[in-house]
């Protein structure tokens, strides 16, 4: 039986590795020349350029190849003979060049080459580093963009010391016009020289754009300090939950150290606004310009609970006020007058867009590291907030949170 069965396991093996060596080569083979491509247009593209043919008139042409050079190699782009153009891209200089169109039947015979001259238009990534503009903020430059036509990029940014030596910092990953700017962190307060490179997915890079900008200290503001103003107007806690669980230290549970309103929607209309809405309102114990907030969704170990975190009763439309000292006559924060809206519109995404209760990994990480809002460089200092809630992620308006931190520059 043992013989039996080593036979069987060999013929297995040889009738498997005799498949695998077998030559799969063209299912026609013939050995005629197909013919060439017509009527040939090119037609500037930035960074490249659109060639159009007429396709010749054989049954068994497969594709068309564009053979040209890219950084100084030969590049072969293909369309399918279902196409009547190929798209030429991923090119630096402007300088024209000869493209070689060549048609390949499906038994690998090539036709002589048709060459046509093309000549690209600007670079997508000089054409974005045009765009870029550099100012003061806290804890690094502020970097401003049009990116409209949506390329995908690299930003590296570089710091140069007094001698002109550039040390690379960070980068920047862009692949869309959904933001039009970023404010790099982690620089040390002072005036700096930086300097900006954009690189593509062809490894085109451009010239450093460089600039000197002031650089403002960023500090995380002492929570110790924090007091919960507790207007008539603001929205009572329930389920464990406090407004002084905004501030101290757990980040991982709403009702044993987080904040969690009552679910009653007991709201208030504040003008200037004309609806109901949540409000919670603080006092930050210090007057600073701020330079962003977080707050942090339902995460951690009772994540799970109602679809969180981008669910249930994690905030989703929100807006922020703030003022550097109370309106006299307002002991129960039944106005705004006074105040200045910090953060309009403010809307929570969630990374992935998936369904209510379904969460990438990216929305997990976002989640736990906190929802990061910049407040613009002109705002003057503030001391008290009012942080409203629009909508949570269900729709309602009731809302949970386990923490806020403010940053920015202390006045006093």
């Amino acid at each position: 039986m043992k013989s039996k069965i080593v036979y069987l396991l060999t013929a297995c093996l040889s009738m498997l590795f005799s498949c695998e060596e077998d030559d799969r080569g063209p299912l026609t083979i013939d050995g005629t020349t197909p013919g060439v491509v017509t009527e040939v247009v090119a037609t500037s593209l930035p960074g490249g350029a659109k060639i159009t043919y007429k396709v010749p008139d054989d049954n068994d042409v497969m594709l068309i190849e564009a053979s040209f050079k890219r950084n100084g190699q030969r590049i072969t782009a293909k369309s399918s003979v279902y196409n009547n153009f190929v798209i030429i891209e991923g090119l630096r200089s402007v300088e024209p060049q000869e493209v070689a169109l060549v048609t390949v039947d499906k038994s690998n015979n090539r036709s002589a080459a048709v060459s046509v001259t093309i000549t690209p238009g600007e670079a997508p990534i000089d054409k974005l580093i045009k765009s870029f503009v550099l100012s003061a903020n806290f804890g690094g430059p502020r970097l401003d963009f049009d990116n409209s036509d949506n390329l995908t990029a690299e930003v590296l940014l570089y710091e140069f010391d007094q001698d002109g030596k550039g040390t690379f910092k960070q980068s920047l990953f862009i692949d869309d016009n959904s933001k039009s700017f970023h404010i790099f962190k982690g620089s040390d307060p002072g005036i700096i020289t930086f300097g900006l490179v954009v690189q593509d997915r062809w490894n085109n890079a451009t010239d450093t754009l460089k600039a000197e900008i002031t650089v403002f200290e960023e500090v995380l503001l002492d929570k110790s300090k924090f007091k919960n103003l507790g207007f008539a107007t603001d929205a009572p806690t329930a389920y464990g939950g406090s407004v002084e669980g905004l501030w101290d230290g757990n980040y991982s549970n709403v009702t044993s150290g987080g904040y969690h309103s009552d679910a009653d929607n007991i709201l208030f209309m504040v003008p200037p606004y004309t609806d109901e809405y949540l409000f919670i309102s603080i006092d930050m114990g210090v007057l600073a310009k701020l330079s962003r907030m977080k707050f942090f969704l339902r995460a951690g170990p009772d994540r799970f609970c109602c679809n969180a975190p981008y669910g249930h009763g994690d905030p989703r439309y929100y807006e922020v006020w703030g003022t550097d000292k109370l309106p006299e006559g307002d002991p129960d924060g039944e106005s705004l007058e006074g105040w200045t809206r910090l953060i309009e519109n403010g809307e929570v995404i969630k990374p992935s867009g998936l369904p209510l209760g379904q969460h990438s990994n990216e929305d997990l990480a976002k989640a736990a590291s906190g929802e990061d809002v910049d407040f613009d460089l002109d705002l003057s200092p503030v001391r008290y907030i009012r942080f409203v809630c629009g909508k949570n992620w269900n729709g309602g308006n009731f809302i949970h949170m386990t923490e806020m931190e403010f940053f920015g520059e202390l006045q006093e």
